[in-house]
């Protein structure tokens, strides 16, 4: 048991770095620039994500945001709804956070408390029986699933913890992410 959970953890080190690599490489080949804006007390600060092919750089609004992945991250202390969590992260010129790859997932393993569950930018909008990310984007069951035991109807709001993603009813308050 003890080697096939070393075996599991090399392989995911590895594909972690193989990842990085490649978003790394496609993002220089493309020369792209990127903005990321979001406010601090003194008032909005704009940071440019400039990539040029020896390393990407970017800066977070202040020291409160994590870099990762060339993504910034906040995490809340406080409690709130999934509803109250998604416009805190708007006044924060932000988002609830979007689970798009590894890079993301591996934010998830590296800075979250264990034992905690955080609001993502993850929900089944009303009228629809999808999952739906809150850049409109559909959910990719190939990067992970949601833990679906047990659920009730009103369960339609996704919360993460650096193991699992789970259904809970968006009127429990709890802890969220935002992303720029």
């Amino acid at each position: 048991m003890i080697i096939i959970l070393f075996v599991t953890v090399i392989v995911l080190s590895v594909l972690v770095t193989q990842f990085k690599s490649a978003r790394l490489n496609t993002v220089e080949n493309e020369s792209k620039e990127k903005f990321c804006t979001g406010k601090n007390k003194s008032g909005t600060i704009t940071s440019t994500v400039s990539f040029n092919f020896s390393s990407a750089h970017k800066s977070c609004p202040s020291k409160d945001w994590k870099l990762h992945g060339g993504k910034c991250y906040w995490i809340a202390e406080d409690k709130k709804s999934w509803d109250e969590s998604k416009n805190d992260c708007v006044m924060k010129n932000s988002h609830l956070m979007v689970i798009q790859d590894i890079i993301d997932m591996s934010f998830l393993w590296r800075y979250l408390n264990t034992s905690v569950f955080y609001w993502i930018g993850l929900s089944i909008p009303p009228g629809k029986e999808s999952w739906t990310w809150v850049d409109n984007n559909p959910f990719d069951t190939h990067l992970f699933s949601i833990e679906e035991k047990p659920i009730t109807r009103s369960m339609k709001c996704a919360q993460v913890s650096p193991s699992k993603v789970v259904r809970k009813k968006c009127e429990q308050n709890d802890q969220w992410i935002c992303q720029l």
